[in-house]
Parts: structure tokens; C-alpha cells; sequence
């Protein structure tokens, strides 16, 4: 459903790069609500779908975050590089 979705890219966003975004990325989960509110405002879902699809998504968005940041990971920008430019 959609808030399976959203909530799983909200919270897979959120635990990859909040060290990047800080409080920014909270917003991420009230995109997800917002989009979820949206389905049961127009009537094709109802509440208890959208709650079941956030905390699934949220769930399988943590997993994947935790793979993710274990074997992949991002970049950090704000560490300094192995060798110094001026070699």
C-alpha cells in the first residue's frame, strides 16, 4: 500500500542520513502521514490499513537501513581523507 511504501522510504532516508540532514529528515515522516492521511481522506483506505502499512514499511525500512549502513554506508563528508593533498 502506500503507507508501506512511504513510511519505508521515510525511515530508510532517515536512518541513512540523518547524520547528514539532522532534523531535517524528520520531515521525511510527516510526508509519509501526510500521503497516508490522503488515502483514508478519499476513502481508499482505512485507518487501521494506513497503520498497519506504516509500521510494516517502518519495519522493513529499518532493516534494509541497518544492511545498508553495515555493508554499503554513505560517504562521510566531514572526515578527513587518508592522504593530504599537499603530497
Amino acid at each position: 500500500s502506500h503507507a508501506t511504501n512511504h513510511f519505508g522510504f521515510a525511515m530508510f532516508v532517515f536512518l541513512t542520513t540523518r547524520h547528514f540532514m539532522g532534523k531535517w529528515s524528520r520531515w521525511l515522516f510527516v510526508w509519509a502521514a501526510t500521503i497516508s492521511y490522503g488515502q483514508v481522506y478519499v476513502g481508499v483506505h482505512y485507518p487501521v490499513d494506513i497503520l498497519g502499512g506504516a509500521l510494516l514499511g517502518m519495519g522493513i525500512g529499518a532493516l534494509t537501513a541497518k544492511y545498508y549502513n553495515k555493508k554499503i554506508g554513505l560517504i562521510r563528508i566531514d572526515q578527513p581523507s587518508l592522504s593530504s593533498p599537499h603530497e
